[in-house]
Protein backbone atom coordinates (compact mmCIF):
# COMPACT_ATOMS: atom_id res chain seq x y z
CA UNK A 1 0.00 0.00 0.00
CA UNK A 2 1.45 3.38 -0.89
CA UNK A 3 1.88 5.97 2.39
CA UNK A 4 -0.60 8.29 1.05
CA UNK A 5 -3.45 5.74 1.24
CA UNK A 6 -1.91 4.53 4.24
CA UNK A 7 -1.80 8.32 5.86
CA UNK A 8 -5.32 8.85 4.52
CA UNK A 9 -6.80 5.58 5.92
CA UNK A 10 -4.85 6.68 9.57
CA UNK A 11 -6.25 10.31 9.38
CA UNK A 12 -9.50 9.30 8.81
CA UNK A 13 -9.71 7.02 12.00
CA UNK A 14 -8.32 9.45 13.99
CA UNK A 15 -10.59 12.33 13.43
CA UNK A 16 -13.87 9.96 13.28
CA UNK A 17 -14.16 10.60 17.11
CA UNK A 18 -14.15 14.34 17.04
CA UNK A 19 -17.14 14.54 14.46
CA UNK A 20 -20.51 15.29 15.14
CA UNK A 21 -23.03 12.61 14.85
CA UNK A 22 -26.01 9.74 16.03
CA UNK A 23 -25.18 7.52 17.58
CA UNK A 24 -22.75 4.62 17.16
CA UNK A 25 -24.89 2.02 18.97
CA UNK A 26 -26.38 0.21 16.61
CA UNK A 27 -29.88 -2.16 16.29
CA UNK A 28 -29.20 -5.99 16.97
CA UNK A 29 -30.02 -7.28 12.95
CA UNK A 30 -28.63 -8.44 9.53
CA UNK A 31 -25.88 -6.31 8.16
CA UNK A 32 -24.49 -5.56 4.79
CA UNK A 33 -21.02 -4.24 4.25
CA UNK A 34 -19.02 -3.40 1.56
CA UNK A 35 -15.06 -2.54 1.46
CA UNK A 36 -12.32 -1.73 -0.73
CA UNK A 37 -8.94 -0.97 -0.33
CA UNK A 38 -5.35 -2.68 -0.80
CA UNK A 39 -3.70 -6.19 -0.41
CA UNK A 40 -0.10 -6.86 -0.23
CA UNK A 41 1.93 -10.53 -0.10
CA UNK A 42 4.40 -9.56 2.67
CA UNK A 43 7.53 -11.31 0.88
CA UNK A 44 6.74 -12.58 -1.66
CA UNK A 45 9.05 -10.55 -4.00
CA UNK A 46 11.49 -10.78 -2.06
CA UNK A 47 14.52 -11.69 -4.25
CA UNK A 48 12.46 -11.16 -7.27
CA UNK A 49 12.94 -8.57 -9.90
CA UNK A 50 10.34 -7.40 -11.87
CA UNK A 51 7.96 -7.92 -9.03
CA UNK A 52 4.80 -7.00 -7.51
CA UNK A 53 2.92 -8.26 -4.65
CA UNK A 54 -0.02 -5.86 -4.32
CA UNK A 55 -3.14 -5.57 -5.82
CA UNK A 56 -6.69 -3.77 -5.47
CA UNK A 57 -8.77 -5.56 -3.01
CA UNK A 58 -12.69 -5.52 -2.12
CA UNK A 59 -14.47 -7.36 0.37
CA UNK A 60 -18.18 -7.75 0.54
CA UNK A 61 -20.31 -9.32 3.34
CA UNK A 62 -23.40 -10.50 5.17
CA UNK A 63 -23.60 -10.11 8.85
CA UNK A 64 -25.57 -10.32 12.24
CA UNK A 65 -25.47 -7.64 14.81
CA UNK A 66 -26.41 -9.58 18.25
CA UNK A 67 -25.76 -6.26 19.63
CA UNK A 68 -23.33 -3.32 19.82
CA UNK A 69 -20.19 -5.66 20.87
CA UNK A 70 -20.83 -8.87 19.57
CA UNK A 71 -21.17 -9.44 15.75
CA UNK A 72 -20.67 -12.23 13.03
CA UNK A 73 -20.02 -12.13 9.27
CA UNK A 74 -20.03 -14.46 6.18
CA UNK A 75 -17.87 -12.37 3.50
CA UNK A 76 -16.24 -13.09 -0.19
CA UNK A 77 -12.93 -11.03 -0.62
CA UNK A 78 -10.94 -10.59 -4.19
CA UNK A 79 -7.25 -9.82 -3.13
CA UNK A 80 -6.84 -9.47 -6.89
CA UNK A 81 -2.87 -10.61 -8.02
CA UNK A 82 -1.17 -11.30 -5.04
CA UNK A 83 2.72 -12.30 -6.99
CA UNK A 84 3.27 -11.15 -10.47
CA UNK A 85 7.01 -11.79 -11.68
CA UNK A 86 6.63 -10.50 -15.07
CA UNK A 87 5.24 -6.67 -13.78
CA UNK A 88 6.55 -3.82 -15.50
CA UNK A 89 8.64 -6.42 -17.78
CA UNK A 90 7.34 -7.80 -21.27
CA UNK A 91 10.71 -9.20 -21.75
CA UNK A 92 11.48 -11.26 -19.23
CA UNK A 93 12.15 -14.69 -20.13
CA UNK A 94 10.16 -16.26 -17.08
CA UNK A 95 6.80 -15.10 -15.13
CA UNK A 96 4.50 -16.49 -12.68
CA UNK A 97 1.15 -14.92 -11.56
CA UNK A 98 -1.24 -16.07 -8.53
CA UNK A 99 -4.66 -14.27 -8.43
CA UNK A 100 -6.39 -14.85 -5.01
CA UNK A 101 -10.12 -14.88 -3.52
CA UNK A 102 -11.59 -16.30 -0.41
CA UNK A 103 -14.62 -17.22 1.49
CA UNK A 104 -14.70 -15.83 5.09
CA UNK A 105 -16.11 -16.89 8.49
CA UNK A 106 -15.38 -14.62 11.40
CA UNK A 107 -17.00 -13.23 14.65
CA UNK A 108 -15.87 -9.51 15.46
CA UNK A 109 -15.97 -7.75 18.77
CA UNK A 110 -16.41 -4.07 19.67
CA UNK A 111 -15.28 -1.97 22.38
CA UNK A 112 -17.30 1.33 22.34
CA UNK A 113 -15.40 4.28 23.02
CA UNK A 114 -18.12 6.92 23.15
CA UNK A 115 -21.77 6.69 21.69
CA UNK A 116 -20.81 6.89 17.86
CA UNK A 117 -17.17 5.53 18.09
CA UNK A 118 -15.06 2.09 18.63
CA UNK A 119 -12.46 -0.20 17.92
CA UNK A 120 -13.09 -4.04 17.16
CA UNK A 121 -11.23 -6.96 16.39
CA UNK A 122 -12.30 -10.14 14.08
CA UNK A 123 -11.07 -13.52 13.99
CA UNK A 124 -12.18 -15.93 11.91
CA UNK A 125 -11.52 -18.48 8.79
CA UNK A 126 -10.67 -18.06 5.35
CA UNK A 127 -11.80 -20.68 2.53
CA UNK A 128 -8.55 -19.21 0.05
CA UNK A 129 -9.20 -20.53 -3.71
CA UNK A 130 -5.42 -19.55 -5.76
CA UNK A 131 -4.86 -19.39 -9.52
CA UNK A 132 -1.63 -19.90 -10.57
CA UNK A 133 -0.03 -19.67 -13.80
CA UNK A 134 3.62 -19.33 -15.76
CA UNK A 135 4.19 -17.49 -18.84
CA UNK A 136 0.46 -17.17 -18.80
CA UNK A 137 -0.56 -20.64 -18.57
CA UNK A 138 -2.48 -21.78 -16.08
CA UNK A 139 -0.89 -24.50 -14.00
CA UNK A 140 -2.58 -25.63 -11.04
CA UNK A 141 -5.23 -24.16 -8.37
CA UNK A 142 -4.94 -24.52 -4.13
CA UNK A 143 -7.72 -24.18 -2.39
CA UNK A 144 -7.25 -24.50 1.48
CA UNK A 145 -8.88 -22.78 4.52
CA UNK A 146 -6.54 -20.72 7.07
CA UNK A 147 -7.21 -18.64 9.88
CA UNK A 148 -7.32 -14.71 9.61
CA UNK A 149 -7.35 -11.82 12.00
CA UNK A 150 -8.63 -7.88 11.79
CA UNK A 151 -8.51 -5.02 13.96
CA UNK A 152 -10.33 -1.93 13.29
CA UNK A 153 -12.41 1.65 13.77
CA UNK A 154 -16.12 2.24 13.65
CA UNK A 155 -18.01 5.10 13.46
CA UNK A 156 -21.76 5.02 13.56
CA UNK A 157 -23.38 7.75 11.45
CA UNK A 158 -27.10 6.91 11.88
CA UNK A 159 -28.40 3.98 14.08
CA UNK A 160 -28.41 1.89 11.14
CA UNK A 161 -25.50 3.35 8.98
CA UNK A 162 -21.60 3.38 9.57
CA UNK A 163 -17.99 4.11 8.57
CA UNK A 164 -15.47 1.57 9.13
CA UNK A 165 -11.47 0.95 8.69
CA UNK A 166 -9.75 -2.57 8.92
CA UNK A 167 -6.10 -4.26 8.90
CA UNK A 168 -6.48 -7.40 7.91
CA UNK A 169 -3.65 -10.34 8.14
CA UNK A 170 -4.37 -13.62 6.05
CA UNK A 171 -2.25 -16.93 6.77
CA UNK A 172 -0.17 -18.32 4.39
CA UNK A 173 -2.46 -17.35 1.46
CA UNK A 174 0.40 -16.43 -1.00
CA UNK A 175 2.50 -19.39 -2.45
CA UNK A 176 5.49 -18.60 -4.09
CA UNK A 177 7.32 -21.59 -4.63
CA UNK A 178 6.30 -23.94 -2.16
CA UNK A 179 7.06 -21.20 0.67
CA UNK A 180 3.71 -19.59 1.78
CA UNK A 181 3.39 -16.04 2.72
CA UNK A 182 1.04 -13.66 4.81
CA UNK A 183 -0.81 -11.23 2.68
CA UNK A 184 -1.88 -7.60 4.76
CA UNK A 185 -5.00 -6.04 3.34
CA UNK A 186 -5.80 -2.05 4.36
CA UNK A 187 -9.45 -1.25 3.97
CA UNK A 188 -12.29 1.25 4.29
CA UNK A 189 -15.83 0.83 3.86
CA UNK A 190 -19.36 0.93 4.72
CA UNK A 191 -21.30 -1.11 7.12
CA UNK A 192 -25.77 -1.07 7.14
CA UNK A 193 -27.80 -2.50 9.51
CA UNK A 194 -31.50 -3.77 8.52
Amino acid sequence: MNTNMKKTLLGMAFSLPLLSGAAMAMDAGLTLSLDGGQAESRNACDNVTNCESDDTTVRGAVGYNFNNTWAAELGYTSFGTVFDSSANNNTTAFGAKQEANAITASVIGTWPFSDRFGLFGRVGAARFDNDREVQGVPIDTDNRTKPYFGAGVKFGLTDNFALRGEYQVYKDLADVGGVKDDVQAWTGGVLFTF
